[in-house]
């Protein structure tokens, strides 16, 4: 579920057409979006399991057979949506996947994976409370300091995971500071609009 460095113990990626589609079909839409919104599906990053100090969960037997990402950007008020969705053999596999890695060492494993991203100065991140949303979820938040052409800022940037069923969403959502108190409720409000679209698709 998280980007990585190459020595982590990676999921098995098998696409199938079929589960591909329903990667695909359960990404936002810029209709999803209100005005100054823009963005869309982009390329699938590689998958790659946590690897950090003390933290490198098990993911090699767990088959990926759909994978999809998108990203959408507010650019007025400096705000970033990055959605990741994966669909695996079966609700036990996500099930096993989310309490292999919704652990303790989580957080400290996302900061180390921030501060090792370009023009990031320092990242502290700790769990949030987020509604039960879906089979399984956790949402996690992050405050990074990043230095940019000597310009110096913070950024809050949440990770909310849940998952339906054989599919595992992952909303990362990025703002300037002062616009942290509006974050949870918009996420899940995104939230909301894609497991209304998953529950839809399987009746």
């Amino acid at each position: 579920m998280l980007s990585a460095l190459a020595l982590a113990d990676n999921p098995t990626v098998r696409i199938r057409s079929a589960d591909q589609a329903r990667a695909v079909a359960a990404l936002l839409r810029q209709s999803d979006f209100g005005a100054g919104w823009q963005g869309g599906q982009t390329k699938a990053s590689a998958l790659r399991a946590p690897s950090c100090p003390g933290f490198d969960p098990k993911q090699s037997d767990l088959v990926v057979s759909g994978h999809a990402d998108a990203r959408f950007t507010f650019p007025g008020e400096g705000a970033v949506v990055e959605q990741d969705v994966e669909v695996l053999a079966s609700a036990a596999a996500v099930r096993k996947d989310f309490a292999r890695t919704i652990r303790p060492q989580l957080p400290p494993c996302l900061a180390y994976e921030l501060q090792h991203s370009a023009n990031v100065v320092s990242a502290a991140v700790g769990k949030v409370p987020f509604p039960p949303t879906g089979a399984v979820s956790a949402a996690y938040r992050a405050t990074v300091v990043v230095h940019r052409l000597r310009l110096r800022g913070v950024l809050v940037s949440d990770f909310v995971y849940f998952a339906k069923g054989r599919v595992e969403y992952l909303l990362e959502v990025s703002a300037p500071l002062g616009q942290q108190d509006q974050l949870g409720r918009f996420e899940l409000a995104l939230a909301q609009i894609l497991l209304k679209r998953a529950a839809g698709a399987q009746a």
